[in-house]
């Protein structure tokens, strides 16, 4: 907090050219990939610069988060990395990792967008409680098995410092989370995705990556079985990442971004600088999209 904050004038910002009559002239779908690249790239470095943004306090000078404010900058931090850990996937050409990490963007994304227009301090408290059941139920047992056995060892010591520690954190004493509720917070997952207007691109965003995160079946014949004959055979290399989601990817975080940028931060002195970035790049994205499916139609 003693250094001197940055301003946007010691950023570079390059806007990724979207030329449609250029671009209907590719004929690879590498020259797209190359394009959702860049894209979620410019798009990167907007959330990354807006993720580390502070508030000012009443001598203009820039504070610290207050808790429900630490939910959404912890998001806006949390999705900048997903960002970076997914392109980082897809430039190795691993699509295998590349959407389990678009799946944790996407649920991200979801959840920050959610808590941004349904703000109140009974949203934010559920988050916390929702996470904090785990430890609660941690904690039980933990303090079950120092009964059962009459003395407590030194990593349950530990542990129980460490959970009592969230707890603290959190301002939330044990004794107000109920452990034995499985309710999520908010609403479930799909319902949440829905009432942003997400729910037609939720099973794109959310339900179909899910497959990787869990392995389950279709993961296992789409990137890891070769079939033939109606047997089965090992597929060790890595799959070629598609754009699809790349260009989700950077639209959704681009709207993310400028939800964010107005609701938390409208103080902003780069604030309509920031917007006219956000508002181009959502612009472009679309585009982009849509003469990719034209391509795929040839």
């Amino acid at each position: 907090m003693k250094e001197t904050p940055l301003s946007l004038n010691d950023f570079k910002f390059l806007r990724t050219k979207v030329d449609v009559e250029e671009i209907k002239k590719f004929d690879s779908e590498d020259q797209f990939m190359s394009l959702a690249v860049e894209l979620l790239k410019e798009v990167g470095q907007v959330t990354a610069i807006l993720s580390c943004a502070y508030r000012l306090d009443e001598k203009n000078n820039p504070r610290k988060w207050t808790r429900n404010e630490a939910i959404t900058g912890g998001l806006m931090i949390r999705i900048s990395k997903l960002q970076r850990g997914f392109l980082d996937q897809i430039c190795q050409n691993r699509s295998e990792i590349a959407m389990i990490l678009f799946r944790c963007l996407a649920e991200s994304l979801i959840n920050l967008t959610y808590l941004l227009k349904r703000s109140s301090a009974e949203i934010f408290d559920e988050y916390i409680e929702y996470s904090l059941r785990e430890e609660k139920r941690l904690l039980n047992d933990i303090n079950h098995n120092i009964a059962r056995r009459g003395h407590e060892l030194p990593i349950e010591n530990r542990m129980k410092r460490s959970i009592n520690q969230a707890f603290q954190t959190s301002s939330f004493p044990p004794t107000q989370v109920n452990e034995t509720k499985w309710k999520p917070w908010g609403e479930k997952i799909y319902k949440r995705a829905k009432s942003i207007g997400m729910g037609e691109a939720y099973f794109a965003l959310f339900s179909l990556p899910s497959h990787a995160v869990h392995g389950n079946w279709q993961d296992l014949i789409t990137y890891h079985l070769e079939y033939e004959n109606t047997e089965f055979s090992p597929k060790t290399q890595w799959n070629h990442p598609r754009p699809h989601p790349l260009f989700a990817a950077a639209l959704l975080s681009a709207e993310v971004n400028r939800l964010y940028l107005n609701k938390i931060i409208p103080e902003c002195s780069n604030k309509e600088q920031i917007n006219k970035l956000l508002d181009d790049v959502i612009l472009r994205i679309p585009v982009a999209d849509e003469l990719h499916e034209q391509f795929l139609q040839k």
